[in-house]
């Protein structure tokens, strides 16, 4: 019987951690949208990326054809190659074109693929934010219920809620930051696992006493 009992408290309190952090992760997505790479560049004009953390790449892309085209285009990849240049030293990437030869022409710098890049980074950088404090709050509330199963759905939620915002942002973080990021999850964990829950009202069911009671 009480076997039983505490396979349907485990189902429970699995599918309440799991739906919560659904509803958090779609809740992000309906009232706080990501930013759309269209929105910052023209989808299908071409770019040769020559910014970034690399620097100045040393390949033009797409590469180049070996053969007639290359003495067709030497004039063309001489201008090319300066205007590319310069974009990297502003740290700007080129839009370009193709002329009627089929040579690669460069038309201007631009930063949208740079200012799409910082976007996403601002928007994960807040999704980590959002996520930490949202999992924080319900790991608390989940702590001090006394329905264990509703309690530990609770708790196993908001720590996967932060784990999501984590993961979302965990490229960008530092090193030291990730340190302490886990650091303060390890501490959390084992510090709630030792205590046995039992700090913050875990494992007071009544009907688990009960049970136990009876055996």
């Amino acid at each position: 019987m009480f076997m039983a009992f505490k396979i349907k408290e485990t189902i429970l309190g699995i599918s309440i951690a799991i739906i919560f952090v659904f509803f958090v992760v779609f809740g992000i997505k309906a009232f706080y949208k990501e930013p759309k790479y269209e929105n910052f560049c023209k989808l299908g004009v071409p770019i040769d990326f020559v910014s970034g953390k690399g620097g100045y790449y040393a390949e033009p892309y797409p590469a180049r054809m070996k053969g007639p085209e290359q003495s067709v285009c030497a004039k063309s990849n001489i201008e090319y190659d300066k205007f590319r240049k310069s974009c990297a030293e502003k740290n700007t990437d080129v839009i370009y074109e193709y002329d009627d030869k089929g040579c690669q022409v460069a038309k201007e710098c631009t930063t949208c693929n740079i200012d799409f890049d910082k976007a996403r980074n601002i928007y994960f950088r807040n999704v980590f934010i959002i996520s930490g404090i949202v999992g924080i709050i319900v790991i608390i509330i989940g702590a001090v219920l006394s329905l264990t199963s509703v309690s530990a759905g609770l708790f196993g939620g908001g720590v996967l809620t932060i784990i999501y915002g984590t993961m979302n942002y965990w490229s960008e973080l530092a090193d030291w930051a990730r340190f302490i990021v886990l650091g303060i999850a390890l501490a959390v964990l084992v510090y709630l696992g030792y205590k046995g829950f039992s700090v913050f009202g875990f494992g007071r069911n009544e009907e688990i006493k009960k049970a136990k009671g009876k055996r």
